[in-house]
């Protein structure tokens, strides 16, 4: 998957083999995108939250929520495995 933003958007776009499993885009919000970009550098959901909850003015269990609920949509459409 590549990450675009085009005007105030932000899609991911599958390419290579990701285009047979995938044909379509998938929007993200500015929070969603930020998680994206530091899922290469975490190795744990905890850690990932821990990133989110220190760029965005949340609480510690609402990141850690989220972070969740990013992370299982991402398997359930199986963009990621873990």
């Amino acid at each position: 998957m590549i990450l675009r933003r085009i005007g105030s958007d932000i899609i991911l776009v599958p390419f290579g083999n990701a285009l047979k499993d995938h044909n379509g885009l998938f929007m993200l919000t500015e929070s969603a995108c930020f998680l994206w970009e530091q899922l290469p550098e975490c190795n744990s959901v905890e850690e990932l939250a821990k990133k989110l909850f220190d760029e965005y003015d949340v609480t510690e269990e609402q990141a850690l929520a989220d972070t969740k609920e990013f992370i299982n949509k991402l398997v359930e459409l199986e963009i990621i495995d873990l």
